[in-house]
């Protein structure tokens, strides 16, 4: 799944320059990233990319010579990720008959790949032999405020997996109720997910019948027609509602993969003090830049040189002709910025 802008990652993305185009560890795009975390589990034919039409040139040149152009699909419009997974279920099982399907956010960090395939390979052996919908839940590190929460009942595994019955999905906690769930064991909701084509399409079906009605109807057209019409005058039609609101929440036949691999969903400009080391004042600066007297501090700079005074705890961002400062306990909020420049007309800047 590749549509999305990754408001919170402004001024560097935009809608034409996606956060999942950047280059933010210094070892490439964060979708070929992901893209090359697959080597060994799928072929270039069965690995498909979804994004918006917006972006879908962009998306192909970057993934040339790794997906082939023809699985590369731009929706129309932005409705969630229940109707983009429904789509990719659809595409997938017309290419393909009924298959073994597993959903990626384009632009998360996963490491070490090795044992990301291991778990990914478990998965998949309990999915093809069992009717369930598959959440990789990862073993949380600290207690998270940004990420929700996957409560797990009884094991379901039969072959050695770290598998689990869902028992409750839970919303982004406070501080003090994060340190509760993780003490309880609760895992961090990855968004990843696995399930056969078939198992997902019935639950859609079942759970969000206005959407199953709508895939059905472009799985028909599709035998006839190009794709890009039949999403012109289907996927428009689509509820706008996410998988887990729509789908995960609901169905009885959930399961959880315990995943103990390092996993980074790169959310906002924080991320970089994971991915870049921090000097003796606990600043981290990425570019050129100067820094006097600061601590606490996260820098990057892409174009030119920022220079920092006396100033602690704070985020500052030059990149593409603009420049964000904002406190660093604020920083989810980056995205009001692009809320008021797109208010005041400046697509120039978003």
């Amino acid at each position: 799944m590749a549509g999305g802008v990754g408001e919170r990652f402004w001024p560097a993305s935009r809608r034409q320059r996606p956060k999942q185009l950047l280059d933010l560890t210094g070892q490439g795009s964060m979708i070929r990233l992901t893209l090359a975390r697959l080597e060994g589990l799928a072929t270039p034919g069965e690995t498909f990319v979804f994004t918006n039409r917006e972006q879908r040139d962009a998306i192909m040149d970057e993934v040339a010579g790794l997906v082939p152009p023809e699985n590369v699909v731009g929706e129309p419009d932005v409705r969630n990720t229940a109707p983009c997974i429904g789509l990719a279920a659809v595409v997938a099982r017309a290419r393909g008959g009924e298959r073994t399907m597993l959903v990626l956010p384009a632009d998360h960090l996963v490491a070490p790949v090795g044992r990301f395939q291991e778990l990914v390979r478990a998965g998949a052996r309990h999915v093809e032999a069992h009717a369930d919908l598959l959440t990789f839940g990862v073993t949380p590190t600290r207690p998270e405020t940004g990420y929700g929460y996957i409560r797990l009942a009884e094991p379901a595994g039969d072959g050695g997996a770290p598998l689990f019955r869902v028992a409750a999905f839970l919303e982004k906690p406070d501080a003090a109720r994060a340190r509760r769930l993780v003490a309880e064991g609760c895992l961090w909701n990855s968004g990843m997910f696995m399930w056969r084509t078939d198992t997902v399409l019935e639950g859609l079906a079942r759970h969000l019948p206005e959407l199953g009605a709508v895939l059905g109807r472009i799985a028909s057209g599709m035998g006839t027609r190009p794709l890009a019409e039949v999403l012109n005058e289907e996927y428009v039609r689509a509820p706008a509602i996410s998988i887990d609101y729509g789908l995960m929440e609901k169905a009885e036949n959930v399961v959880a993969l315990r995943a103990d691999f390092d996993w980074n969903d790169v959310g906002s400009w924080e991320f970089i003090r994971d991915a870049y080391p921090a000097d003796d004042q606990g600043n981290v600066a990425v570019g050129d830049h100067v820094l006097i007297d600061g601590s606490n501090n996260t820098i990057v700079s892409r174009e030119q040189l920022v220079a920092i005074v006396g100033v602690d705890d704070v985020v500052v961002v030059e990149d593409g002709g603009a420049i964000l400062v904002c406190r660093r306990d604020r920083v989810q909020e980056v995205k009001r910025v692009v809320a008021e420049l797109k208010k005041r007309g400046r697509s120039d800047l978003t």
